[in-house]
């Protein structure tokens, strides 16, 4: 997990981008608006903690998880845009992914 110092720095750079141009008028507001910021930066830190304690696996799970849902999203395009070039890139990579996947897990069970 990142320092404390790390999440401070963050969080007041999220402050300082957020009231850049719209600065609260009390203290109030502006404590308020710190505490957002400085929630956001923890959740970021966790965030990156659980992700670097992923293992490969399971990483390639995610990516393949985001995948499906873009291909869902490119489904959904309307009628008059082209999906074929955008679909076959994405079952490519999908193949690809689960490939990885099988020879992975074929590797462990031996």
């Amino acid at each position: 997990m990142p320092a404390k110092s790390d999440v401070m720095i963050i969080a007041w750079t999220l402050y300082r981008r957020d009231t850049r141009l719209h600065r609260p008028s009390t203290a109030a507001g502006r404590h308020k608006w710190f505490a957002s910021a400085l929630a956001t930066a923890w959740t970021w830190a966790q965030q990156q903690t659980i992700d670097a304690n992923k293992t490969e696996e399971q990483h390639r799970a995610k990516q393949l998880t985001d995948l499906k849902l873009e291909l869902l999203r490119i489904d959904a395009r309307p009628f008059g845009m082209s999906i074929a070039k955008d679909r076959t890139t994405l079952m490519a990579e999908i193949d690809r992914l689960t490939a990885q996947s099988s020879t992975s897990a074929t590797q462990m069970a031996a």
